[in-house]
């Protein structure tokens, strides 16, 4: 107890694969934000088990085909999240961090509102951790990271073999922007891309699930731009999407 009422709970989940090169940079990320966190692996190796358990992550394994049961795979692990009794979810890719003015203390600020779930900026690094792309394919984007767990409204995500997000349709439909990026790895090495394109060329050949221009930059060599990351952070605080509204009021699907 703090002054008379309950501190929320935000507990941290998300889903790793074998070999994850950057999982160790997550897990930091949840330990310093998250009360608990629990680890869907897929896959995984036994020196990814060792360094989860070392984290002291709440894991179980879940070995469905990544390319074709993945929202039935987050659904599971965001009920299985239930358990930990969050007030909050903060879900990541094994290979994101977030930028680290977005403390603890600044996430209890954004749950002191109404807003039921916060979009990020992804920002995809490129080649090396000083510079980013930013294309029609391969660009910055909003999504979401962190939202109000809210079985009521379902749990399920969407149902897309792939790109299904990282939270339920609730989150991404009433969710509004904080002032802070996230710093995504995953597209950073070269080699990093070939694997992703050839992962995609097998379980999205048709180009149903992305645009088409992602998939092919993934090939490309892209135009490298610094990345500034406190000139970000001004724009993001001044910018009026991330400015303190007036939330829609929520309704049943």
């Amino acid at each position: 107890m703090d002054g008379g009422t309950t501190k929320k709970r935000i507990i941290g989940i998300g889903v790793c694969g074998p070999n994850e090169k950057y999982l160790e940079n997550t897990l930091k990320e949840f330990q310093r934000l998250c009360d608990e966190f629990i680890i869907a692996t897929n896959n995984a190796d036994e020196a990814t088990i060792a360094l989860l358990e070392s984290y002291n992550a709440h894991h179980y394994e879940d070995n469905r085909e990544w390319g074709k049961d993945q929202p039935n795979i987050k659904t599971a692990l965001l009920e299985r999240a239930g358990d930990l009794k969050p007030d909050w979810i903060i879900a990541l890719d094994m290979d994101e961090v977030f930028a680290p003015e977005f403390t603890r203390e600044e996430a209890e600020r954004l749950m002191d509102t109404d807003e039921i779930a916060y979009y990020f900026l992804v920002v995809n690094l490129y080649n090396d951790k000083d510079h980013f792309a930013h294309d029609t394919g391969i660009q910055r984007f909003w999504n979401i990271r962190f939202y109000k767990y809210l079985p009521e409204y379902g749990l399920q995500f969407q149902r897309k073999n792939l790109h299904c997000g990282l939270g339920p349709p609730i989150a991404y439909k009433y969710g509004w922007h904080a002032p802070y990026y996230l710093e995504h790895y995953g597209l950073m090495a070269k080699e990093d891309r070939d694997r992703k394109a050839q992962r995609y060329a097998k379980y999205d050949p048709t180009k149903k699930f992305k645009a088409g221009d992602y998939y092919e930059q993934l090939s490309m060599e892209l135009k490298m731009i610094l990345f500034d990351r406190e000139g970000l952070l001004r724009k993001l605080k001044e910018s009026k999407e991330c400015q303190k509204r007036t939330p829609p009021k929520l309704r049943p699907e």
